[in-house]
This record gives C-alpha cells, structure tokens and sequence, in this order.
C-alpha cells in the first residue's frame, strides 16, 4: 500500500455515496491521487467551512478507548471494523485505488494504520507520532506537486495535479464521492494562500 493511501487511512478517509451528511473532506480525502491527496485534504476542510487543521485530536481520541494516551492495535481494528462498516462505494469507483483499500480487511488497515505512524515500532501509536508522520507526508507531497521544483505550488501545478486525478477517476464516481475539480483549484489556492502571493508555500502547505 502507497504512503499516500495509509496516510487516507490514518487521516480517517471513510468513503460513502449515498449519505449527504457526509462531510466535503471526507468526500474529498477519498478520492485523491497520491500526488494532490493532501491539497485535496486541506482545501476540501477550507470549502467546507470546518476548521482549516485535520482534527488529529479528535480522531486520536475517537480510537483511544481507554484513554491511556496510545492507541494499540486492538483499538485501532475496533475502530477500523466500524469504519469499514460504513464504506458504501458505487460500482462506478470499482477497480479505483480506493475501492482497492477498502477492500482489505479489517486486521489489514489496522495494521497498516498503527504502521503508517509508529515511529518507535512499539506496536502502539501517541498523538504526538500520529501528527509527525502527516506533517511528515504532508512535505513528501508538497514536493510531488511542486512540478518545476522552485519551492511553491502555483494555480497552473495545482490545475495539472486535479487534472490527473479526473483522468484516473471516472466522472462517474467523482460525482458520487464529491470529488474536486480543477475547475475549482484557483479557490482551493485562494483558501490555502495565506500572505496573498498568488502561490503555496511549505509552510502554507503544511499548517493550513
């Protein structure tokens, strides 16, 4: 499994077609490509209205049942068994990357999630490992979308990375999982440049 997709994962990605209480980040986080997923991610929290950072806190606790402080693997397969539970993907997303994660058991995104952010290997995830380990990926696909390599993300990189999500992902599925658009991306930019410069730094990039 790709970086990108354990860090869908870790990051609670739970796709649903049918619900229209599901959040646009949600939607969104699903059906990114490894090089737009985390500007997928950020923008989609923007367009939403919700709060501009991922709610690791939240999610660390939503896991974190007996309130010890680390999340072990049998709390991360309860938690994931919920989530699979809800996962309800058209046929038109069949043969996707994201119809393949959620095709894994159980057992598999547990452990794949414990994996994707246990940096001292003690079977066991804190918050504090949760938060490096996307902070961390974060800056890996800054890089990737950072075409021409000068340091930022303009509106033409940005409009190239959705470009190659629509081509992997039928417009059959975009729609039903609410995925963005390049259409949308001088928004998206707009939401993410924070000193008004007309591109995305690192930092921008990282702690929206």
């Amino acid at each position: 499994m790709s970086a990108a997709l354990r860090r869908l994962i870790a990051e609670d990605g739970v796709p649903h077609s049918n619900s229209k209480e599901v959040s646009t980040m949600k939607k969104t986080v699903v059906a990114a490509s490894p090089v737009i997923l985390t500007i997928a991610i950020l923008a989609a929290v923007s367009m939403s209205g919700a709060s501009a950072k991922t709610d690791f806190a939240g999610n660390f606790r939503a896991k974190d049942t007996n309130g010890d402080g680390f999340v072990d693997r049998i709390e991360m397969l309860s938690y994931m068994t919920q989530q699979a539970e809800q996962v309800n993907l058209p046929s038109d997303c069949d043969g996707t990357e994201l119809a393949k994660v959620w095709s894994m058991s159980p057992e598999e995104l547990a452990d794949d999630a414990i994996g994707f952010s246990d940096a001292d290997n003690d079977g066991r995830i804190t918050l504090s490992e949760v938060v490096a380990a996307n902070e961390r990926y974060r800056a890996d696909d800054f890089t990737s979308a950072d075409t021409n390599e000068d340091g930022f993300v303009t509106l033409a990189e940005l409009e190239f990375g959705f470009r190659e999500d629509e081509a992997k992902v039928s417009a059959e599925c975009r729609a039903a999982i609410g995925m963005h658009s390049a259409a949308r991306a001088s928004e998206i930019l707009e939401q993410i440049d924070t000193d008004g410069d007309g591109r995305i730094s690192l930092g921008e990039f990282v702690n929206h």
